[in-house]
């Protein structure tokens, strides 16, 4: 019942956190007084009643850390328009994951493959360390994606120890999106403290495992790294308003409100703006976005944290967008402008949206305006435009340069029926694990390596069997791993590493690539077919295409896996080191030459 309390429940953090004097500067507070609000003490009752610890060593190894960890990050917020990006969000999801990390330990009878009785004896052990890791699996975002600023006017860093006068955030220009799981474990000890960290080395292999998964190694993290990764997206989907149970009939917000956030984050985290190539162009009158590259990433960003109602049509998003007021209809009453975009000697035709730059920005938040021209031509016809205006607004686009969302999970179709569940666990483990609900994935993405190429696949309205070639797949999944968009050796991977080369798992991946390029998987086969002319593959000892891995899992269960065979200089850069995956072994043998 508790639990079901807390996913019903949405708080206000600004309205029981809320310590900011007429300036706008935070005072620090104790972990005790960070803890004291009602939502945080349901899920510190939470945490204890999904542990059999007594009282004293409860206290000492996990409340003690919590209250370290509270201090800590303050109020600060996870991200900066993601989720939990409100004052006192990382101090939220770092306790939601907590909970959600301990639901999905019930499942897994920890350590693997032991006795029942040394199971008994070190059980609560690997307990802790699954709340370790929860904890501790994005810390370090407090101090490598933000600027702490003190009131005294010096620059504070947390390694430095708790905050110690007021103090105001700023999020950094251009930060490494991927270098907070690096930075980590330098928070390690002053969270988990010298008794926690002596008793996680008690067990060597289980110390290993929580380093790996805090320091972003999810392929040695076994299944402590599982457990984290699953509780990880449960917490952010349900702060993104995505279902984490269907017991939990609460209102949700609106999908106005969802698309003013998808909005925000793509046009402050993803795009880049008045330059040449751009995605977006700031004038004095107004946002202008080009489509219908930022409108796919909006609906995939919203897709991809489980939202429902959004229109799998584009003109039907547009209509959507238009109705709320999101963005400005052009003399026609038409969502789309035709426009001519110029800056120094680059000029180029664009189709764009209009958006309210208050829509975005506020007050000194707002960037400079755009020092070229937007220069309004005429008006498309919007939701309705004919086939002839849909090619030329996808040549036009092929001029701009941006980076693609990289959606989790294989997006169900809108028609599919939903399955009733009423068990509480298992709706929270659908979440995590990716059942009926869609993974979130780490949206904060470097651009991939080809971005026109990208674009033009993204653009194009045909569907990918007519259009797509293997080379173009390949350059898709090159760009994808460069950038890491396409994830390699985790247990949801498209590619595995196995004994020096690299297995492209069939037909997934390109039944991923099908649906980023037209947003369904028709043509898949053809894309498939068109990859195996390229030759770069290796044949297997009888002579055939596909190979077969066997999978063992962290939790030893075993599965198998087909694909290609390629070479890791076929599809990573030259000479960069890549480990095989731990998990994974090669059935039929070494390919022939």
């Amino acid at each position: 019942m508790l639990i079901r309390k807390l996913l019903r429940g949405r708080r206000n953090a600004a309205g029981t956190d809320s310590v900011r004097d007429d300036t706008g500067w935070e005072s620090p507070r104790t972990g005790a007084q960070l803890l004291a609000t009602p939502y945080r003490q349901q899920l510190l009752r939470a945490i204890q009643e999904s542990t059999s610890l007594t009282a004293p060593v409860f206290g000492a190894y996990v409340k003690e850390p919590l209250q370290r960890y509270a201090e800590r990050v303050q109020l600060l917020p996870a991200s900066e328009s993601h989720h939990h990006s409100y004052p006192g969000g990382m101090l939220d999801h770092g306790l939601e994951t907590c909970v959600f990390g301990l639901r999905l330990r019930r499942q897994h009878l920890l350590p693997p493959k032991e006795s029942p009785e040394r199971q008994s004896s070190t059980g609560e052990l690997w307990s802790v360390a699954v709340i370790y890791a929860c904890l501790l699996h994005d810390i370090a975002k407090v101090v490598v994606d933000v600027d702490i600023h003190l009131r005294s006017g010096r620059r504070w860093c947390l390694w430095e120890g708790t905050i110690p006068d007021q103090y105001r955030v700023r999020y950094l220009k251009g930060r490494d999106y991927f270098l907070h799981a690096a930075a980590n474990p330098l928070l390690c000890k002053e969270v988990i403290g010298n008794a926690g960290l002596e008793w996680l080395r008690s067990q060597p292999e289980l110390f290993g495992l929580v380093m790996y998964a805090i320091s972003g190694h999810a392929e040695r993290s076994g299944v402590i790294g599982e457990i984290v990764s699953q509780a990880d997206r449960a917490s952010v989907a349900k702060s993104l308003g995505g279902k984490v149970s269907n017991i939990d009939k609460a209102p949700r917000e609106s999908l106005q409100s969802k698309l003013k956030g998808a909005i925000r984050h793509i046009v402050t985290e993803k795009i880049r703006l008045n330059e040449k190539g751009a995605q977006g162009f700031v004038t004095a009158e107004a946002l202008w976005l080009v489509t219908p590259l930022v409108p796919r990433e909006i609906k995939s960003y919203l897709l991809s944290h489980g939202i429902e109602g959004v229109p799998s049509n584009e003109s039907r998003l547009y209509d959507e967008m238009q109705s709320h007021g999101l963005i400005m209809e052009n003399p026609d009453g038409r969502s789309v402008w035709k426009c001519s975009v110029e800056v120094g000697e680059w000029r180029t035709e664009l189709f764009m949206l209009k958006v309210h730059k208050s829509l975005v920005w506020s007050g000194d938040e707002e960037p400079e305006v755009f020092s070229g021209s937007v220069e309004v031509l005429g008006a498309d016809q919007g939701g309705d435009r004919s086939e002839r205006d849909s090619q030329e607004a996808a040549r036009s686009a092929s001029d701009v340069r941006h980076s693609t969302v990289e959606t989790a999970g294989e997006v169900k179709d809108s028609n599919d029926d939903e399955k009733s569940q009423e068990d509480l666990e298992a709706s929270i483990l659908d979440i995590a694990t990716g059942g009926d609900e869609k993974a979130a994935p780490d949206l904060e993405r470097k651009p991939s390596r080809n971005p026109d190429e990208d674009v033009e696949k993204l653009t194009s309205q045909a569907s990918p069997g007519q259009s797509s070639s293997g080379e173009e797949f390949l350059g898709w999944l090159r760009g994808g791993l460069k950038t890491h968009k396409i994830l390699m050796n985790d247990s949801k991977a498209l590619v595995h590493a196995v004994d020096g080369m690299l297995m492209v798992v069939s037909p997934k991946v390109f039944k991923r690539y099908c649906q980023e390029v037209s947003g369904e998987e028709k043509g898949w086969k053809e894309v498939q077919d068109s990859f195996q002319k390229l030759k770069l593959h290796k044949k297997n000892k009888d002579g055939g295409s596909f190979h077969k891995v066997m999978v063992v899992g962290p939790n030893k269960k075993s599965s198998t896996l087909s694909g290609y065979l390629v070479g890791k200089d076929d599809l990573m850069e030259e000479g960069k080191e890549v480990f095989d995956n731990p998990f994974i072994d090669l059935i039929d043998g070494k390919p022939e030459e």
